[in-house]
C-alpha cells in the first residue's frame, strides 16, 4: 500500500489533501534555507514554482529542466539557490539568470520576476509559439499574456491561470493544479 493510498478513504480528495500536505511540507523546507526577511514571498513563489513543474506537461520530454529568470530583485537568486540541482519528475532543474537567446531556446520554464509590462509583452511574444511555461508575479502578468501568475491577495499567493495562453504554447496543466488556481482571461476573470 502506497503513501496516497493510505490516506484514502474518500477517493481522489484524499490524494489532493496528500499533495497539499506535500506543498506545505516543501515551503516549510525550503524557508529554512534563507535568511529570516527573505523565508516569506519568495521561498513561497520558489515553492510554488517547484511544485508547477510537476503539474505541467511539455510536449517533448527532456532531461533536464531549465527555468529562466527575467528581471530585477532577489527572486532570481532565491530560485537558483532553492532548485538548482533538485529534481522534478526525474527532470534535473537548472536555473539561468537573464538567459541570453540560446538558452532562451532551452528554457521550459520563464520566471518574470517584478519585470514591467513592456518587458513581459515583448518576452512572450519571442517564446509564443514555443512550450515554454510562463510564469510571473506581478497583477499584471496575465494580462500581459502570461500563462500562470503567482499573485499576492493579502497574505497568500493565488495562481491564475490562463488556459488560453497555456494551449497556445501546447502544454498540459493537470486538472489538480487547475482546481488550486483561479482561472483567468487575458483580459480578466473567466465567466
Amino acid at each position: 500500500m502506497s503513501l496516497g493510498e493510505t490516506f484514502d478513504t474518500r477517493g481522489t480528495c484524499s490524494k489532493l489533501r496528500l499533495r497539499t500536505a506535500v506543498w506545505i511540507l516543501l515551503i516549510a523546507a525550503l524557508s529554512s534555507k534563507l535568511p529570516a526577511q527573505l523565508q516569506d514571498e519568495q521561498t513561497v513563489k520558489a515553492a510554488f514554482v517547484f511544485n508547477l513543474t510537476k503539474y505541467v506537461e511539455w510536449p517533448r520530454a527532456d532531461h533536464e529542466l531549465t527555468i529562466g529568470v527575467i528581471g530585477e530583485g532577489l527572486m532570481g537568486e532565491t530560485l537558483k539557490r532553492l532548485l538548482e540541482g533538485r529534481k522534478s519528475e526525474e527532470r534535473l532543474i537548472r536555473v539561468v539568470l537573464s538567459p541570453n537567446n540560446e538558452q532562451l531556446e532551452s528554457c521550459s520554464v520563464l520566471y518574470f520576476a517584478q519585470s514591467p509590462s513592456k518587458r513581459v509583452q515583448s518576452m512572450i511574444g519571442r517564446v509564443q509559439n514555443k512550450s515554454i511555461l510562463t510564469v510571473g508575479d506581478t497583477d499584471s502578468f496575465i494580462g500581459d499574456g502570461g500563462i500562470i501568475g503567482l499573485v499576492r491577495t493579502g497574505d497568500a499567493v493565488q495562481i491564475q491561470v490562463n488556459l488560453e495562453a497555456a494551449q497556445a504554447a501546447h502544454l498540459n496543466i493537470s486538472s489538480h493544479l487547475l482546481n488550486l488556481s483561479k482561472i483567468v482571461r487575458k483580459g480578466g476573470p473567466k465567466s
